[in-house]
C-alpha cells in the first residue's frame, strides 16, 4: 500500500474585483494577466521540462506588485506599479522577457504596433500598460511559436480546462514518458480525494490518511495517495494548482535510482521519489482527485488516489521504468 511523501507549493491569487476599474487598474491586471501567462508556459505547462517551485513562485509576484501599486492613485499607483514589476516579477521569468518588454514597462503606454489582443483577450481596447503586456505576448511566441500562444489561449485567456482534467492529462503524459498506460478516472476514487482533500481543508492540515481506514479501500483493496498543498487565494485557479501537484510529484524522478531502483518504503531514498513512483507506476490504472480551499488557513488541499496502490514493496524494478 502506498505511503506518500507530503508536497507543499504556493500558487496565485487571481483578484475579483468590486467596482469598476479604472483604466490604470485595468492596465495593471492585464499586464498581470500576461505576466503569469508567461509564468505559466515557462515553468508549468511546458512538457516534459517543468519547474514547479519556479512556476507557484513565478505566478504569485505579479499580483502582488500590483495589489500593493492599488493602494495608491495616480502617478504615485504608477510608478509604484512599475518600480514593483520592474525586480522580482520580471527576475522570475527568463532574461528575454526583461530585454525586450522593460522599457515598454516602464513607459506604461497604451501604444504599440504589436497586436496580441487576441492572445490576452482585451477586446483590442487601449489601456495602460498595454505595449508591456503585448511585448509579454509577443516574447513568448518568438520562443516557443504559436503553441504557446494556442495554449495560452485556451487554459488561460479564453478559456480554461477543468482542474481534474488538467492533472489526469499531466499525470497521463508523464506515464506516457515510462511506458505505462494512461489512468481512468474514476468517479469512487473521486468522491474519496474529494472527502479527504475536504478534511484537510477544514483541518487546515495536510496529513495522509491510514492504509487501513475506510476511505483507502475500493474494490476490497487499499488504495495509494498522493497529497500537494499551499497558499493562494480564494480565487486562486485550481487549474493553476493542478499543474503545480502534479508537476512536482513527477520532478522528484531526478533523485530515483533507475538502474537498481529501490525495495520500498523501508529505503531512505523512498520518502524523496514516492509521489514520482506512484505516478508511474505501471501497474496502477484508475486515479480520482480532490481539490479543497480553506478559507481559515489561505491554502489549497489536492488529494489523489491510485488503484491498485502503487508503491508496493519489491515491485518497484518492474513497475518504475526509466523515460522512453
Amino acid at each position: 500500500m502506498a505511503r506518500l511523501a507530503l508536497a507543499a507549493f504556493c500558487l496565485v491569487a487571481f483578484a475579483a474585483p468590486s467596482r469598476a476599474l479604472t483604466p490604470m487598474e485595468y492596465g495593471m491586471d492585464m499586464a498581470c494577466t500576461a505576466h503569469k501567462a508567461a509564468c505559466w508556459y515557462e515553468y508549468l505547462k511546458q512538457f516534459p521540462k517543468t519547474d514547479a517551485k519556479a512556476g507557484g513562485q513565478c505566478l504569485i509576484t505579479c499580483d502582488f506588485q500590483k495589489d500593493f501599486a492599488k493602494k495608491y492613485e495616480g502617478d504615485m499607483g504608477k510608478n509604484t506599479f512599475i518600480s514593483g514589476v520592474s525586480s522580482q516579477p520580471m527576475e522570475s521569468l527568463p532574461s528575454e522577457y526583461t530585454s525586450n518588454c522593460i522599457a515598454d514597462l516602464k513607459s506604461a503606454s497604451a501604444d504599440t504596433s504589436d497586436d496580441e489582443s487576441d492572445a490576452l483577450n482585451d477586446g483590442s481596447q487601449e489601456y495602460p500598460f498595454r505595449a508591456f503586456a503585448y511585448c509579454i505576448m509577443k516574447t513568448l511566441r518568438g520562443k516557443y511559436g504559436d503553441k504557446a500562444i494556442e495554449a495560452v489561449k485556451t487554459e488561460k485567456t479564453h478559456s480554461l480546462k477543468h482542474w481534474k482534467q488538467t492533472l489526469l492529462d499531466r499525470d497521463n503524459e508523464f506515464r506516457a514518458l515510462h511506458g505505462s498506460e494512461p489512468f481512468v478516472r474514476v468517479s469512487d476514487l473521486d468522491d474519496a480525494a474529494q472527502q479527504w482533500a475536504d478534511q484537510n481543508a477544514a483541518e487546515c492540515n495536510m496529513h495522509h490518511s491510514k492504509n487501513t481506514d475506510a476511505i483507502r479501500q475500493w474494490h476490497g483493496a487499499g488504495t495509494g495517495e498522493s497529497l500537494s498543498s499551499g497558499g493562494g487565494g480564494a480565487e486562486s485557479p485550481p487549474e493553476d494548482s493542478a499543474y503545480v501537484a502534479s508537476n512536482g510529484w513527477y520532478e522528484e524522478n531526478k533523485d530515483y535510482p533507475f538502474a537498481t531502483g529501490i525495495q520500498g518504503a523501508s529505503d531512505p531514498r523512498f520518502h524523496s521519489v514516492g509521489h514520482f513512483t506512484q505516478t508511474v507506476w505501471k501497474g496502477s490504472k484508475y486515479v480520482g482527485y480532490g481539490y479543497a480551499y480553506s478559507e481559515k488557513c489561505k491554502k489549497f488541499f489536492i488529494a489523489a488516489r491510485y488503484s491498485p496502490a502503487g508503491n508496493m514493496e519489491g515491485a518497484f524494478q518492474e513497475n518504475v521504468l526509466p523515460p522512453q
